[in-house]
């Protein structure tokens, strides 16, 4: 990389001694921070960013430093990136001036990015945050940890951040980071807000210019890591949608999870054994309750904290027969497993000196940037649980911070940092069991993991979270898909009927419909009173696989996120927002600090469908924000609003979730309820009864729902057009398998 300014003289002498003592390698990297070193006292002395690379339309990527030693998230991705879907998108222009974006390295070898950022922008993601979706004017340290609500530590604290103007910065390094958006004031900074006195004398109040701020909102986004290079990509496009469409197509595009992944899952208490499990399944059956997935809990392993991933034989003392026996009532398993390995275990041995310097809860950690590792591993479990039919795992614990996982300064045989490796240890080992396992032997899987992090779109893993606040959880729902990555709210319990029936609504509407009873051991039905609705939602569900696969398909195709903020749709940030003014308090506020309230409690279901849960101080009433344009009520068909706040109530809803469809939308959904994916298959297809008087129109996704076999073309889609008398037609393209029945041709109710 060129540089703009030659060294400091004062290092010169330094620099000839360096270059005596270091290797080639090592002189490159100290002369790059050498003349990097400014001490910089204002903007135009920072090196600009250079070199920036066309990665395909609306992409763009530069590097400061000596990467060579550095891990990137893409490189860890599931699929390398789909540059000719994303040529096949518009070619904006690079979104800043060619200066703009600076850098500096630090004595410290801190590297520091300065990327400009206007008073009137809005900035959003940076991975699974619980408290808000706006990060304007906020500090975040982004470290994988085991779970907060918010400051950047969160289970997946992904690099990544989208703009109000239409732009995108991805930070493409395994690195801590911290991120100073807005507040950070350099002395020369061109739109620095004028100066005010916090105590004027009564008569100069007026004259002031403007209201004093506690934190004065800057003109740039500031970035640092300590490491030897930093990779920055940005993203451009039409809307900040399409800017997070393309981050998921060079990510890889989406996730495609098999069918049975998208119906209902039940994770059964820790220590049950087979024949309670069956028993559980038996009792779903029973009260007719839909389940296509049972989860094991640590019991089913002989040793767990640390782990052997070896079968326990008191509790499952046939575990083919037993995992077959469910296989045939459609029903999938699901092991859950933490990576760190016991003394007890069969790998131990071989996975010792492919392991790091320090162990977590006593067991070994495999380095998974090594081969040979991963290959162990995979060996391992594609004889003792793939070849019998396990269908996926539950990854915990690689998450956590300096209690719970190792140190920074450990030692890892890859030469990894043990900071790169705690960044990327939850998508090494998704890598691992997707590639490795599951795709190398053509089976689809969906799984859990508790941390992730950049470019991990095309996995099809959920986050779940040990912290258990519904508003936090629907929150989630919405920082995730800005991101990325799949964020499930799991139901474990709830202090009333209300409660549970509310949590029920939300998860089901949510990448992965789990109830985690592993500790709880409740049931859907333990709550009487709440029964028939709890069924109803989770049949509802059910209804619409159809319409929920066809969004995962289109987010593996398109990088169209199936659940998804209310602020990638249109106009909805422009009234989403209010802005309350601090009030000075000696003890509670003595800054007089304000706040932003965000409307964060609605998202998107899939392309159509606006989701508005019930919960906590809402649980029975609550207010819905409709966006611009048209939007029905989805039970009724009637014309619910347009640009417009609206109340509603569980008691008009008969206790159903509160759900809006958007002008132009066909939902296709089942005629009725499957029990599990099994029995979906080739089933008939009806519509929601919309009475929207506009052309509409669906794609309807298929394929076998199980293989890859997708990647090599077999799929199909059927495009499903109603004209505005209600009339259905019908294209099919494509040559793969049909997976759903006939579409009936019920009249669309028009008036």
């Amino acid at each position: 990389m060129s540089q703009a300014h030659s060294p400091l003289k004062s290092t010169a002498i330094f620099s000839a001694l360096l270059s005596i003592a270091l290797a080639p390698h090592a002189q490159a990297k100290a002369d790059f921070m050498h003349s990097t070193v400014k001490q910089a006292t204002t903007i135009d002395t920072l090196p600009v960013i250079q070199d920036w690379k066309h990665a395909a339309n609306g992409v763009w990527s530069a590097s400061i430093g000596d990467m060579s030693q550095e891990l990137r998230y893409t490189d860890l991705a599931a699929e390398p990136p789909r540059i000719e879907r994303l040529n096949t998108l518009g070619d904006p222009e690079f979104p800043f001036e060619a200066d703009a974006i600076r850098y500096s390295v630090n004595p410290d070898g801190r590297i520091m990015v300065r990327i400009p950022c206007g008073p009137d922008e809005k900035l959003y993601g940076y991975g699974l945050q619980l408290d808000k979706v706006n990060q304007t004017s906020r500090v975040l340290e982004l470290n994988v940890d085991h779970w907060g609500k918010g400051g950047g530590r969160t289970h997946a604290p992904v690099p990544f951040y989208v703009s109000s103007k239409g732009y995108g910065v991805f930070f493409n390094t395994a690195r801590f980071l911290k991120v100073f958006n807005q507040i950070s004031n350099r002395k020369d900074a061109t739109q620095r807000p004028p100066e005010v006195d916090r105590n004027p004398p009564k008569d100069e109040i007026a004259s002031q210019p403007g209201k004093w701020q506690a934190s004065p909102m800057g003109d740039s986004v500031e970035a640092a890591i300590s490491g030897s290079g930093l990779e920055l990509m940005v993203f451009a496009g039409d809307s900040m949608l399409e800017v997070v469409q393309r981050y998921n197509l060079y990510s890889g595009g989406g996730a495609l999870p098999p069918l049975w992944g998208l119906g209902f899952w039940h994770r059964v208490h820790a220590h049950h054994n087979a024949e309670q499990v069956e028993a559980e399944v038996a009792e779903y059956t029973e009260n007719k309750f839909p389940l296509d997935v049972i989860g094991l809990e640590p019991g089913w392993m002989t040793k767990s904290y640390p782990c052997t991933f070896e079968w326990q034989t008191k509790r499952f003392p046939d575990p083919q027969a037993f995992t077959q026996g469910l296989l045939d009532q459609g029903i999938r398993l699901n092991l859950w497993e933490n990576p760190y390995i016991s003394q007890n275990a069969k790998l131990y041995e071989d996975m010792f000196p492919l392991s790091g310097s320090h162990t977590v809860w006593l067991g070994i950690v495999p380095d998974y940037t090594l081969p040979e590792a991963r290959n162990l591993l995979a060996a391992q479990h594609k004889a003792d649980h793939f070849d019998i039919g396990i269908s996926g795992y539950k990854m915990d614990e690689v998450d956590g911070y300096d209690r719970w996982l190792w140190p920074d300064h450990a030692t890892f045989p890859s030469g990894n940092s043990a900071e790169a490796l705690r960044q990327t240890y939850g998508m090494l080992l998704q890598k691992m069991l997707y590639q490795d396992l599951f795709k190398a032997n053509n089976q689809r899987t969906y799984s859990l993991v508790r941390a992730s992090n950049g470019a991990a779109s095309g996995y099809p893993f959920v986050i779940y979270s040990d912290s258990y606040d519904h508003e936090q959880y629907i929150t989630g729902l919405s920082t995730a898909s800005l991101c990325g990555i799949l964020w499930t709210p799991e139901i474990r319990s709830a202090g009333s009927s209300r409660e549970w029936l509310n949590r029920m609504q939300t998860v089901c509407f949510s990448p992965m419909a789990n109830l985690n009873a592993w500790a709880s051991g409740v049931k859907p039905w333990d709550f009487p009173e709440v029964t028939d609705a709890v069924r109803d939602v989770i049949e509802l569900r059910m209804r619409l696989l159809p319409y929920f696969y066809s969004a995962f398909a289109s987010y593996n195709r398109d990088g169209i996120p199936p659940v998804r903020a209310m602020i990638l749709e249109g106009d909805f940030k422009d009234t989403a927002a209010t802005v309350i003014e601090g009030e000075l308090d000696s003890e509670t506020n003595p800054y007089a600090t304000g706040e932003i309230i965000e409307k964060n409690d609605q998202f998107m279901f899939g392309p159509s469908i606006m989701v508005a849960p019930f919960y906590g101080k809402h649980a029975t009433e609550r207010s819905v924000q409709l966006p611009a344009g048209n939007w029905y009520n989805f039970y009724t068909g009637e014309l619910a609003g347009n640009n417009t706040s609206i109340s509603v109530t569980a008691a008009e809803l008969k206790d159903r979730t509160p759900l809006f469809v958007k002008e132009g939308a066909v939902i296709p959904m089942f005629t009725e309820a499957p029990l599990n994916s099994k029995d979906a298959k080739g089933q008939d297809l009806d519509r929601a009864p919309l009475r929207q008087r506009q052309p509409a129109a669906c794609e309807l996704y298929e394929d076998d729902a199980t293989t890859f076999d997708y990647q090599r073309g077999a799929s199909r889609i059927r495009t499903l057009s109603v004209d505005a008398d209600g009339a259905l037609e019908v294209k099919i393209e494509g040559n793969g398998p049909s997976l759903f029945g006939e579409i009936l041709n019920v009249e669309q109710m028009t008036k």
